[in-house]
């Protein structure tokens, strides 16, 4: 909990029992030569591709390379669970970590934004289109789902494993493609990942999260991928930006033709 306040991030630590059902698992620590933790990160194997979720240095341990010695822990970590690649989400704002993480071969993939949005932007959104449907996505969904929005593979059968995620996507009878999917997050009020082909059909999703969760959840933290239009209506209509953010991803580093 002390380190996890460094990620600069609004959101308080997770719960207990998640922490210790989800995260603690993906979860490695550095020690220092007195047995203090000096740092921590969360890589989650998901198939080819290995999801680094934190990585935090105790701001008293930086200007040692010790981001660098955790970066290739977690290499070797991955490679030794078949992974070929990584991922990861990273400040735009951040240049230490992004020079840390393009020096190990990651690019910038698509950009990022955390917003926060209460019930009253909701109502500025267009209209949803009639006849849709909230359901949950099932397995034989989670691939069409990944490749319409661009989502990392493997990232969704991994989340459907554990409890505090929720996997909606729209549904709208005679319309065949995806028309959106959200992780409904109900103990961090978050949505990620979040995605929808048009603001109306944001708009379905967030209605749909909110009653979900009642009437006393009057804001929600919604993670936006590359969709300057939904983007741009929520800032207008005055939705808090939390943070900015890259996606970064690349081979892992010491396997062929990874060039590093």
């Amino acid at each position: 909990m002390r380190l996890f306040a460094e990620l600069g991030v609004e959101d308080p630590p997770p719960p207990e029992a998640v922490w210790a059902a989800e995260l603690a698992p993906m979860t490695v620590f550095a020690e220092g030569p007195e047995g203090q933790v000096v740092a921590y990160a969360a890589a989650d194997p998901m198939g080819e591709l290995g999801y680094v979720g934190q990585l935090v240095v105790d701001p008293r341990a930086r200007g040692q390379g010790l981001g660098r010695w955790m970066m290739e822990r977690l290499a070797e970590r991955l490679r030794g669970q078949g992974c070929q690649r990584w991922a990861l989400m990273v400040k735009r704002d951040n240049a230490t970590a992004l020079g840390l993480y393009t020096s190990v071969g990651m690019r910038r993939v698509r950009e990022g934004v955390t917003l926060k949005v209460t019930r009253a932007h909701l109502a500025t959104l267009p209209p949803a289109p009639a006849g849709l449907d909230v359901v949950p996505a099932a397995p034989a969904d989670w691939a069409p789902l990944t490749a319409a929005f661009g989502m990392m593979p493997g990232k969704l059968a991994r989340f459907a494993t554990r409890a505090s995620h929720q996997l909606l996507r729209l549904a709208q009878a005679g319309t065949p493609g995806e028309l959106g999917m959200m992780d409904l997050r109900a103990g961090a009020r978050l949505l990620f990942p979040f995605f929808a082909v048009s603001p109306g059909h944001a708009r379905a999703l967030l209605e749909s999260a909110f009653a979900r969760m009642g009437d006393g959840v009057d804001a929600l933290t919604v993670v936006l991928a590359d969709d300057a239009r939904l983007e741009g209506l929520l800032r207008e209509a005055g939705a808090h930006v939390c943070h900015e953010t890259y996606e970064l991803r690349g081979p892992l580093p010491g396997l062929p033709g990874a060039g590093a």
